[in-house]
């Protein structure tokens, strides 16, 4: 087991493990192939890290797994972060370079930075606050956050009484409006933090739907065993 000053999830790991298992079972339970097609109870994951951050502030690594339900309505996040960022819950504490002080959901863009399609923790953007999942909850001594993005989670525009339009940068929107993003593998998370500030990203990452095989539960937890152990031995450093 890898020491903690090396920015290791592994003691951690064991509650993702035993997320994704719950995962893979409810997958195969209800049959992958009648659901591959129409993306019904998909999955999703992507690995967080200072890939293509410019410039580089940090060598803090992370991962985030999602879930959409049956009905399309609900996306289960569940985000894990090592001990290299600080996750501190009294805005004013959030004053040295590591601590995150926002984490959103974006539609990513070549080239450019994408709108927001979640608010999840900290400001939106400078001077600006925004955490609009209703449902997230956040173990901050373990740097755990979990939540459901659903279309109640959309910024409401004061003057009309509906959600802002989707070209808004800095609003959450309606999760409905961005399953065809999710599926196509064009949303992104992205973590700020005080050294990183805004709009650059301290970390983030590429999301993409898992397509799990028929496979026993006990052989997908050999893989993702020694996925985590191998992940987690080298510095993910381009």
């Amino acid at each position: 087991m890898l020491a903690q000053g090396n920015g290791c999830l592994m003691p951690r790991a064991f509650v993702c493990l035993i997320s994704v298992f719950v995962l893979l079972a409810s997958s195969q339970a209800s049959g992958h192939d009648d659901h591959e097609a129409a993306g019904v109870g998909s999955q999703y994951y992507a690995v967080i890290d200072d890939f293509h951050a410019t410039p580089s502030t940090t060598d803090a690594i992370g991962e985030i797994f999602l879930t959409l339900n049956e009905d399309h309505t609900a996306l289960s996040y569940y985000i894990v972060l090592d001990d290299l960022l600080g996750l501190k819950e009294n805005p004013a504490d959030r004053i040295e370079p590591d601590d995150i002080v926002g984490i959103h959901l974006h539609l990513h863009v070549p080239d450019t930075v994408g709108p927001h399609v979640l608010n999840i923790f900290g400001l939106a953007t400078y001077n600006m606050p925004a955490e609009e999942d209703a449902d997230r909850v956040i173990d901050y001594e373990n740097k755990i956050i979990s939540g459901i993005w659903d279309d109640g989670d959309a910024t409401i525009d004061p003057e009309t009484g509906v959600p802002y339009l989707p070209f808004f940068p800095l609003t959450s929107k309606p999760l409905t409006d961005w399953i065809d993003y999710l599926n196509s593998s064009e949303l992104m998370v992205a973590i700020h933090t005080n050294e990183s500030g805004f709009p650059t990203m301290a970390i983030h990452g590429h999301i993409s739907r898992v397509v799990p095989e028929p496979v026993t539960i006990a052989f997908a937890g050999t893989v993702l065993i020694f996925g985590f152990g191998s992940r987690f031995r080298k510095q993910r450093r381009w």
